[in-house]
């Protein structure tokens, strides 16, 4: 049975990225890039007035004396060049004429009764955006792996980029297995229970921007449970299950993953909740098989198969994540020779990630999962004084501070 270290550890390994595609700019949001784009403009495309005001020469400012107003620059609109000794009024965003190259504001300006204006004397280049200052033509735009975010897809608009090359995100399938599970609407007859772990995985898979499709169920018969994990194979590139991968004669997922002529990972890692996690291939896709239990599944997603996901989708770093460091606010205890994740409140305070334990039942209390905000690792067989540093795994909501 591998340590929870070397089980992450070996996905490192045997995990690439999907194959990258070209998409639409909107498209590509929240995907990392694939290819380094490039401006085909520069940005400002002209020297343009930062404000409203009047733009002259500063040479003309100096004299201090009333200058003509010679024509008027509205945004969006060509210009004419500007002779000496003149001053044409100007928009914020305008061209800023050729032969100006400073732009006076309107509060500074003094408009005379004649038509002209008095402007104050300012450094050449006051108020103007120089052509290029942000960007020149041909400029790299982003970088390889670099993660498209809504303000890096601004950048790309204005430097022209239409199409991007990316790694997409991934589309999970998820599939809870066991006889006993029926939809959240349905009032359970004797030895049934609703399901839970169908909305859960369904939620943080969405909440992690992946394209998640519908939960489904499926009892515990070997054919029809192969016939689901075949079909949900073909559609996405990884199935999470639920349930199944323990050692009972019921668990099944194994014996499907054989049959179906797929490749097991591993299967059981020496933590808790969370051992019979089983990690596989099924040609071309993958599949997380999680146990049954809510807290279980939890932390198999929380710990395996969202940073697998986030690998598929480019992220070298996704099982190299360094867990927050955070000061235990009473003692706790792991009295199993297993590594153990705990539901736990991080918090931070006067500077200082704090962590406090949380009571629970066990791997099946899911309102224990509910209070939480992050895994604390506890290490097997410990015993943990108040004041010591505990490595926590974040959770993706209810942060406080």
């Amino acid at each position: 049975m591998l340590s929870l270290d070397d089980a992450r550890a070996l996905l490192v390994s045997r995990v690439t990225p999907l194959p990258a595609v070209e998409v639409p700019l909107a498209l590509g949001l929240g995907c990392r890039l694939a290819a380094a784009p490039e401006a085909d403009a520069d940005l400002p495309p002209s020297d343009l007035a930062a404000m409203d005001g009047y733009a002259a020469r500063a040479e003309d400012l100096a004299a201090g004396r009333p200058v003509p107003i010679a024509f008027v620059v509205p945004a969006g609109a060509a210009s004419e060049p500007l002779h000496a000794s003149a001053a044409v009024r100007i928009f914020t965003g305008a061209v800023v004429p050729p032969g100006a190259d400073t732009v006076v504001p309107q509060e500074e300006a003094e408009v005379l009764t004649d038509g002209r204006v008095r402007l104050p004397r300012l450094p050449p280049g006051s108020h103007v955006r120089r052509r290029g200052e942000i960007f020149a033509a041909g400029a790299v735009l982003a970088q390889v792996s670099e993660s498209l975010n809504p303000a890096l897809l601004a950048v790309l608009a204005a430097g022209g980029v239409v199409t991007v090359k990316v790694i997409p995100r991934p589309r999970v399938a998820v599939l809870v297995t066991g006889a006993e599970f029926v939809h959240g609407s349905t009032v359970p007859a004797p030895g049934q229970v609703r399901d839970s772990n169908g909305p859960l995985l369904a939620a943080l898979a969405d909440q992690s921007r992946l394209e998640v499709s519908a939960p489904e169920t499926v009892g515990d018969e070997l054919p029809a449970l192969c016939g689901r994990l075949e079909a949900a194979a073909g559609k996405s590139d990884i199935v999470v299950t639920s349930g199944g991968v323990s050692v009972g004669d019921f668990d099944l997922v194994p014996r499907a993953v054989e049959e179906l002529g797929g490749e097991i990972v591993l299967h059981r890692v020496a933590i808790q909740p969370g051992k019979p996690i089983l990690i596989a291939r099924l040609g071309e896709t993958w599949l997380a098989g999680l146990p049954g239990n809510p807290v279980s599944a939890l932390v198999g997603w929380r710990l395996f198969a969202l940073p697998l996901a986030e690998t598929l989708a480019g992220d070298a770093a996704a099982f190299g994540e360094t867990p927050v460091p955070a000061v235990l606010t009473s003692p706790a205890r792991n009295s199993s020779d297993r590594t153990q994740l705990r539901p736990a409140l991080l918090e931070l305070r006067g500077g200082e990630w704090r962590v406090t334990m949380l009571p629970w039942k066990g791997s099946h209390d899911v309102l224990a999962a509910a209070s939480a905000n992050a895994l604390a690792r506890l290490e097997g067989s410990s015993e943990i004084e108040s004041g010591t540093s505990l490595p926590c795994f974040p959770l993706p909501w209810r942060w406080t501070g």
